[in-house]
């Protein structure tokens, strides 16, 4: 039996842009078909107190094997309901493969608590932020797909397809150590150190989610509040901002996903024809899934 759904409430985390380019196609596609859409930022600073909607989507980046810890601290503030439907919509830079088919998980308990019941889950997937790039052509295949992705989790939602997975064993653990990864953020981000190419501009500081950066003596201090989400880093215009440990996981030549859809609009290619390594395997499996 299909849904009835006029309100949906649009949750989402966005660290450097990919789960906010999921958020835009989901946005567009239910005011398309007419159906009311609340969007709301996830902010570690306010709970949402808003009117009730006939289905809840959280939209989160997939970070250490879960979802964000903004996010999840975020849920355990909603209100209570009585059963209302819920999605889960995670993005990784993977795709739906060990280790990350658990990062659902304890989002789902957390919205059960509030009264919510998971009727649909899902991963999206964007070019990595993430230690390794994927090459162009990978990526710009990922963004021209997005639209079409989408289209179709509104489409099985508006039809009342249930859509709920089930986690390996073994990823279910990891998802439970990824707890361990929130302190490593916070040690990675009183670690980040400043260049001389620092102007004070105050970008960081503006945009930094946890509101965990503040101006000292005309400089940007960091707190112990970093949830690693890389967006005072790859979002400096001066490129001032540098990990001092776990540099591994800052991309060498950056990360803009702007230029990189700017790039993407040129080429109409969605299919991906080329010859990865393994560690992209569960990209090109999601790109080649039928729609």
């Amino acid at each position: 039996m299909a849904t009835i759904i006029r309100k949906v409430t649009l949750a989402y985390f966005s660290g450097t842009g990919g789960t906010k380019a999921a958020v835009d196609c989901f946005e567009e596609q239910f005011d398309k078909l007419g159906i009311k859409v609340k969007v709301v930022p996830v902010s570690s600073h306010h709970a949402y107190q808003g009117e009730k909607s006939d289905l809840l989507v959280i939209c989160s980046p997939v970070y250490a094997f879960r979802l964000a810890s903004i996010v999840e601290d975020w849920v355990k503030g909603l209100p209570e309901v009585q059963d209302t439907p819920a999605a889960i919509i995670s993005v990784s830079g993977g795709g739906e493969v060990s280790p990350n088919t658990a990062c659902r998980v304890h989002c789902g308990r957390l919205l059960k608590r509030k009264g919510y019941h998971v009727v649909y889950e899902k991963m999206l997937v964007m070019p990595s932020n993430f230690a390794s790039k994927a090459e162009e052509q990978l990526n710009y295949s990922l963004i021209n797909i997005l639209p079409r992705k989408v289209e179709q989790i509104v489409s099985d939602l508006l039809a009342g397809k249930r859509n709920i997975t089930y986690p390996k064993f073994q990823d279910r653990i990891f998802a439970g150590i990824g707890k361990a990864e929130h302190f490593g953020a916070r040690v990675f981000g009183t670690s980040i150190k400043v260049s001389k190419e620092c102007n004070q501009c105050g970008l960081c500081v503006k945009n930094c989610p946890k509101q965990n950066i503040r101006m000292k003596q005309g400089s940007p201090a960091f707190g112990f509040q970093c949830i690693w989400c890389l967006k005072c880093i790859y979002a400096c215009p001066r490129k001032a901002l540098s990990p001092g440990i776990l540099k591994f996981s800052v991309l060498n030549n950056g990360y803009d996903l702007r230029e990189m859809s700017e790039k993407a609009q040129l080429q109409r290619q969605i299919e991906y024809s080329g010859s990865p390594n393994m560690l992209w395997q569960g990209v090109v499996d999601y790109l080649n899934e039928q729609i």
